[in-house]
């Protein structure tokens, strides 16, 4: 099947319909993500980012679903409350963006949303918003380094999952003085124009350095594949399974990190693969041969427990980095 954005609007478009007739309390529906930019594809699958807006309390708060092997749809679902104070949303890093690009409305009720979205546009791109989306990445990144300070045991199941978020944050951080925050498929892919445009290009190493990307090489990250292959499909038949790793959504990340992997763009399929894998085993933690996996592929990576000291002090280093170059992005603007 030849895929294309008119195809996935299209496709869209039908499963709204339906949706319709199952939920009359809607009032807004937008487009959210990659569909919007016009290159949603990655190793020729994609998910299609809708959010849902209620009059009443919506039954879920996100779901998946199939439409292919190779497309889902990752649906979030909003009480019309959240939009209450429209002008807030303006320092929203995720529905910020979507709800700037006007293209995106695809079911508005007596042009609520429209107006929602004139509102949040107005000054969007203003410095004082545009620092506002960013610092809090980076606060939430300190504050999870000052948690890890206090941990008891260097246990990788203890630190890891949290250290890994305080990476994702600080370095969202600086993307997001630049556009939208970054996702986890194109996270690599796209960090490093980011900090271009901020003159801080000697961060992405230091970045791949904090992940232990640069301790690999295209033949074993290769090699690895497989084993996280496994993982990614036996957490998705799992009850307790993270939206992230629903079924639908196999394709998204399997074919997206072979593609990389096959374009020589390995310490790209680094990120996404590490961070599914970790949820992964969050859900597997009683099947041994899959733990020895991911603790095998985290010693490849330099996460053992005796290096639970360095990577915090990796990690401090990093953040006190991008702490310096937001306050002189600040000053910049005069804020």
């Amino acid at each position: 099947m030849r895929i294309t954005q008119e195809l996935l609007l299209k496709l869209t478009r039908n499963e709204i319909n339906k949706r319709l007739r199952q939920n009359p309390d809607l009032v807004a529906i937008y487009l959210a993500g990659s569909v919007l930019t016009g290159d949603p594809l990655l190793g020729g699958s994609t998910d299609i980012d809708l959010v849902f807006v209620h009059k009443e309390d919506p039954p879920v708060s996100r779901e998946i679903a199939r439409i292919s092997y190779e497309i889902s749809l990752d649906i979030v679902h909003h009480h019309q409350s959240l939009y209450t104070y429209h002008r807030q949303l303006r320092l929203n890093p995720w529905l910020g963006p979507s709800l700037c690009t006007h293209a995106s409305i695809l079911l508005d009720t007596d042009h609520w949303l429209e107006f929602i979205q004139s509102s949040v546009s107005a000054q969007f791109d203003r410095p004082e918003n545009t620092y506002g989306r960013a610092q809090p990445f980076a606060e939430k990144s300190r504050a999870i380094w000052f948690d890890l300070q206090e941990l008891e045991t260097p246990e990788l199941s203890a630190w890891f999952p949290q250290y890994l978020k305080a990476i994702e944050m600080a370095a969202n951080a600086l993307a997001t003085l630049g556009g939208p925050a970054l996702t986890t498929r194109r996270f690599i892919l796209e960090l490093p124009p980011r900090l271009e445009l901020l003159n801080k290009s000697s961060l992405f190493e230091r970045f791949l350095a904090l992940i232990g990307a640069d301790r690999l090489s295209q033949e074993v990250c290769t090699s690895w594949n497989q084993s996280w292959s496994e993982a990614i499909v036996a957490a998705s038949k799992q009850k307790a399974c993270p939206p992230d790793l629903h079924s639908a959504r196999r394709a998204y990340y399997l074919l997206s990190c072979n593609a990389m992997l096959e374009g020589g763009e390995y310490q790209a399929a680094i990120w996404p693969m590490i961070t599914t894998w970790g949820q992964a085993i969050g859900v597997l933690k009683d099947d041994e041969k899959q733990l020895d996996a991911w603790h095998a592929f985290c010693d490849l990576l330099g996460f053992q427990a005796d290096r639970f000291e360095d990577c915090l002090s990796g990690l401090d280093s990093f953040l006190d980095e991008v702490e310096i170059t937001l306050e002189a992005w600040k000053n910049t603007y005069g804020l």
